[in-house]
């Protein structure tokens, strides 16, 4: 297989699903540029200490990108010492990245191409990452869990950093006030809307936004799916994020973002640590 092509998905729905947020994604990426490449040239880094420290040293390591959008985490981890690939649906988004990658002088593999058809050759991967709004346009969390834990290298892990859920249902529509916009139980139905506050940038506040099919994944979803594909659960956070509920005067009451890692192996006997 050329590991450049766009393939679709082995899946019809899924791909069906991927395919028409692909035209959506395209026509607001041009909005999404993210940091520049001075950023990046210079040292700097998207990735939270939280991020870091759960991933633990990548230096040389096989990192792979779902969803890497203009690729600020894939340039990110890349100047940790990884050797990234990040992919996108998005060819806008790929291309954004890829200028990027070049201008600032770091080395990233970025490809168009849907998590559910992984190009052939990334296999015995280090670390699997997906950043803030990638879980949620995933349509089959089983199948998803199963596809990227055969391509992790026997000790390699899958790190999850996003949104809370609970964030996605909740809008802040007042001094103090909060408004029901979704089904947090909803699971495999995709919302019928989404709310403006939580669109993509590009999309938000657009008079006429494109359609986007995305889904609500308690975090408790997400576990029991890497679980079932054989990864062990070793890190699990949630925390708050205030800014995301401004308005409120205690927005730290509230999570607003959940740090996922699963691992391949670990030593039989060993109990899985939850930090809270």
């Amino acid at each position: 297989m050329n590991p450049s092509a766009d393939t679709g998905s082995p899946h019809p729905a899924l791909h069906d699903v991927t395919a028409a947020n692909r035209v959506s994604w395209n026509a607001i990426h041009h909005a999404r540029p993210g940091r520049p490449a001075a950023f990046f040239a210079a040292g700097g880094s998207t990735l939270s200490a939280e991020e870091i420290a759960a991933a633990g040293d990548v230096t040389g390591r096989r990192v792979l990108q779902l969803a890497c959008s203009c690729g600020d985490e894939a340039l990110s981890w890349a100047t940790l010492g990884a050797s990234v690939t990040g992919i996108d649906i998005s060819g806008v988004a790929i291309g954004l990245a890829r200028a990027k990658s070049v201008e600032a002088g770091i080395p990233v593999d970025f490809r168009r191409a849907d998590m559910f058809n992984l190009p052939a050759d990334l296999t015995d991967l280090d670390l699997i990452y997906l950043s803030w709004g990638a879980i949620c346009w995933v349509p089959d969390l089983t199948t998803w869990a199963t596809l990227i834990a055969d391509r992790l290298h026997p000790d390699g892990s899958v790190l999850i950093a996003d949104h809370h859920p609970l964030w996605e249902v909740l809008a802040v529509t007042g001094p103090e006030t909060l408004t029901l916009t979704a089904d947090y139980f909803s699971r495999t139905t995709p919302r019928p809307t989404i709310h403006n506050a939580k669109l993509p940038a590009g999309a938000r506040d657009a008079p006429n936004p494109p359609t986007f099919t995305a889904y609500i994944w308690p975090p408790s979803d997400i576990i029991t799916a890497l679980l079932s594909a054989g990864l062990y659960l070793t890190h699990f956070t949630e925390s708050p994020v205030p800014d995301i509920y401004a308005g409120l005067t205690s927005p730290t009451h509230l999570p607003a973002s959940y740090l996922i890692r699963a691992t391949k192996n670990v030593s039989r006997g060993t109990t899985p640590r939850i930090t809270k």
